[in-house]
C-alpha cells in the first residue's frame, strides 16, 4: 500500500512538469472529485475544547453543590444525617473518579473527581470537629446557624468518627495514588494528620494562632522533604497533591476569620501564615509565570500586615516600650520581609530592594519628623550606613542615595541635639564624628591623589548603575 501511495504522489507531482508535457498527452488529466469538498480554513467549533469545558463545568458545578449543602442548611434530619450524606458524596467521588479512569481509560476527568474528594476531606474532618466542640463546650458561641452542627451524645459522635474515619483513610490513599504514585502514602499521611488537627475543640486566639503556625509548619516540612525525595511531585498533579496538604490551614484560617473573634496574636500569625503561603506557592511556578509575579506582589501587602501585628504583639507584651519604637519597628520588620521577597524573587529583586530601603528610610524619617531622640538619630546613622555599603554593593543608585540621605539627616539631628540639650549620647556621637574625620582628613593629605582617582572612578561607575 506504501508503494501504491508513493507512485500515486510522484505521479501527480510529475503532471504538471515541462517532460510530462513534452511526452505527450498519452497519460489523462487527473479529474477532480466533485464529492471532494474545497479545503478551507476551519472557522467551526474547536471540538478539542468541548472536554476541557465540560469538565470546568462539572468541577465548578460540584463545588457549587459541597457550597450550598454546607451554608444552606436544612429543616428536615438531624445533623448527623446531614454529615453523612455529605461523607457518602466525597466517597462516591472518589468510586466515580477511579472507574472513570479504569473503563473510560481517561485519566483528566478522573484526576479531577478525585482531587475534588480529596478537597472535601477537610470539610469533613472540621464537621467532625463542630461535633466535638458542640459536646465539649458548655453553651459555646454565637454562632450563624447554618454553621452549627450538634450531636447528641458521645456514643453517636463516637461511631460516626470511626466510621468516617475507616471510609476516608483509604479515600486519601487512593487519592494521592492518582495524583503521585511514588509518595501517596507519604502524602496520605500527612494530609490526615493535618486534618485530625481540625478535631481539637479549641477555639480561643492564643491556642488557633500556635494551631495554624503547627500545621503551617508542619506542611511546609513535608513538603520539602517528599520533594526533595520524589522529583516526579513537580509536575502539575504533584503540584496539586503539595497544595492540598495546606488545605487544614486554610480551614482554620477561614473559620478564625469568619466566625471567630481574634486578637493581635491571630491576626499576627495569619498574616505570617499568609506571606508564608503565598511566597511558597509563588516559588512552586516558573519564572516566567504571570501569576507568580502577582503572587509576589501580593506577598507586600501581606508583609505590611505582618509588620502591623507585630507591634501590636510587641506593644501588647512590652508596655514600658515607647511609642517613638513601633515605627522603626514596623519599617524595619516589612522592610526585611520586602527584603526576602527579593532576593528570590523571579525578576532579580531590585524593584523590592529599592522598595525595603524606602521603608526603611521613610519610617525613620518621619519617627525623626514627629519625634526624633538622640537614639532614633543614631539608628538613622547605623540604618543610613548599612545601606549606602549594600547599595555599592549591588550597584543600587537609589539604595544608596536613600542610605547617603538617612547620614545626612541622622547626623544633622545629632548635631542639633549636641547644641539644644547636652546629652551623653549626642556628644559622645559628635566626638566620635570628630575623630573620624581627623582621621579622615589625614588620610586624604596622604593619599589625595589616589582618593581623587578612586572618586572619579567611583563616579563613573555610578553612573552606569541601576536605580
Amino acid at each position: 500500500m506504501s508503494n501504491l501511495a508513493n507512485t500515486a504522489t510522484a505521479d501527480a507531482a510529475d503532471c504538471g512538469s515541462p517532460a510530462t508535457i513534452q511526452a505527450g498527452a498519452t497519460r489523462k488529466p487527473v479529474a477532480q472529485d466533485p464529492w471532494k469538498a474545497e479545503e478551507a480554513p476551519s472557522r467551526g467549533f474547536d471540538f478539542a475544547l468541548l472536554p476541557r469545558i465540560l469538565r470546568a463545568l462539572g468541577g465548578t458545578t460540584l463545588i457549587a453543590s459541597i457550597s450550598i449543602f454546607l451554608l444552606q442548611g436544612w429543616e428536615n434530619g438531624n445533623d448527623v444525617f446531614r454529615y453523612l450524606l455529605l461523607l457518602g458524596h466525597s466517597v462516591v467521588l472518589t468510586a466515580i473518579g477511579f472507574a472513570s479512569g479504569h473503563y473510560l481509560k481517561e485519566s483528566k476527568g478522573a484526576r479531577l473527581l478525585v482531587t475534588l474528594a480529596l478537597a472535601s476531606v477537610p470539610a469533613n474532618f472540621a464537621i467532625l470537629g463542630a461535633f466535638i466542640y458542640s459536646l465539649a463546650t458548655a453553651g459555646g458561641v454565637d454562632l450563624p446557624q447554618f454553621v452549627v452542627w450538634q450531636v447528641d451524645n458521645w456514643t453517636t459522635l463516637s461511631m460516626t468518627l470511626a466510621g468516617a474515619v475507616v471510609l476516608m483513610a483509604p479515600m486519601v490513599v487512593l487519592g494521592f495514588m492518582v495524583l503521585a504514585r511514588s509518595s501517596a502514602l507519604r502524602l496520605s499521611g500527612v494530609f490526615l494528620l493535618g486534618n485530625a488537627a481540625l478535631l481539637f475543640p479549641a477555639r480561643d486566639p492564643v491556642t488557633t494562632a500556635v494551631l495554624m503556625l503547627a500545621l503551617t509548619a508542619m506542611a511546609l516540612w513535608a513538603n520539602a522533604r517528599i520533594t526533595k525525595a520524589d522529583p516526579t511531585l513537580r509536575t502539575w498533579e504533584g503540584l496539586v497533591a503539595r497544595a492540598l496538604q495546606f488545605a487544614p490551614v486554610g480551614v482554620v484560617f477561614g473559620r478564625t476569620a469568619w466566625l471567630y473573634s481574634g486578637d493581635a496574636f491571630v491576626f499576627t500569625a495569619m498574616s505570617v501564615i499568609a506571606f508564608v503561603l503565598l511566597r511558597h506557592f509563588a516559588l512552586m511556578m516558573k519564572p516566567q509565570s504571570s501569576l507568580r509575579g502577582w503572587m509576589e506582589k501580593a506577598s507586600v501587602a501581606s508583609s505590611l500586615t505582618t509588620a502591623y501585628g507585630a507591634v501590636f504583639c510587641v506593644d501588647r507584651l512590652a508596655p514600658a516600650l515607647t511609642e517613638s519604637a513601633l515605627l522603626p519597628l514596623f519599617a524595619f520588620v516589612s522592610a526585611a520581609l520586602v527584603f526576602e521577597i527579593g532576593l528570590r524573587a523571579a525578576n532579580g529583586g531590585a524593584g523590592y530592594r529599592r522598595l525595603a530601603a524606602a521603608m526603611i528610610a521613610l519610617g525613620l524619617l518621619v519617627q525623626l519628623w514627629i519625634g526624633g531622640s538622640v537614639v532614633v538619630a543614631a539608628i538613622c546613622l547605623a540604618a543610613g550606613l548599612a545601606l549606602v555599603v549594600y547599595g555599592y554593593s549591588v550597584e543600587q543608585r537609589v539604595v544608596f542615595g536613600l542610605g547617603a540621605l538617612l547620614l545626612s539627616v541622622g547626623l544633622i539631628h545629632q548635631i542639633h541635639f549636641a547644641i539644644t540639650t547636652f546629652d551623653l549620647g549626642s556628644w559622645g556621637s559628635l566626638a566620635v564624628l570628630g575623630v573620624v574625620a581627623i582621621v579622615a582628613g589625614s588620610a586624604v593629605e596622604r593619599h589625595g591623589e589616589r582618593v581623587k582617582a578612586q572618586m572619579a572612578l567611583w563616579k563613573n561607575r555610578f553612573q552606569g548603575w541601576e536605580y
